[in-house]
């Protein structure tokens, strides 16, 4: 994956993908190797902010603003946001866009997905079983299961720390 010489500044990331995919340990890996950021999970945001919402994919999109927002926070006091979720929208993208955060799709096979979640066996309102997850203009890391992709994530961290 290689960053665009001409792109701005970046001020925060946002990972995105399928329950399983490795969002969570990219955004703490990242948050061990970039100074001032604060991780925005958005398992956690649901846990403690988002506790009236379901999964529709309303809620879902009710909720993944609350994580913008709670990274704007972030911004707004020096930080650097590490912000995840498991949906993205077109619009929200141009929204991170336009606040200088990189948006990055993490991508895993889905038979490894599988194996580290079990609800991809018949739940309702299942990004990947019946509902899609959008095809975006975004960077992509793809999380084999290997050390590859912690190899990736430094590379990474490394060009946005340059």
């Amino acid at each position: 994956m290689k960053q665009k010489k001409c792109q701005k500044t970046i001020l925060g990331v946002w990972f995105y993908g399928l329950a399983g995919s490795g969002k969570t340990h990219a955004s703490q890996f990242l948050s061990n190797r970039i100074p001032r950021s604060f991780v925005v999970d958005g398992d956690v945001v649901r846990r403690y902010v988002s506790v009236d919402l379901g999964y529709s994919e309303d809620d879902r999109k009710i909720q993944i603003s609350r994580v913008f927002g709670i990274g704007n926070i972030a911004l707004e006091n020096g930080m650097f946001p590490i912000m995840s979720s498991v949906t993205m929208t077109d619009g929200l993208l141009c929204a991170c866009i336009d606040r200088m955060i990189s948006v990055i799709r993490i991508e895993r096979p889905f038979d490894q997905l599988k194996k580290v979640r079990n609800l991809y066996d018949g739940d309702e309102n299942v990004v990947g079983v019946n509902l899609v997850l959008p095809e975006l203009n975004t960077f992509s890391l793809t999380n084999d299961g290997t050390p590859k992709f912690d190899e990736a994530l430094l590379d990474y961290a490394k060009s946005i720390s340059a």
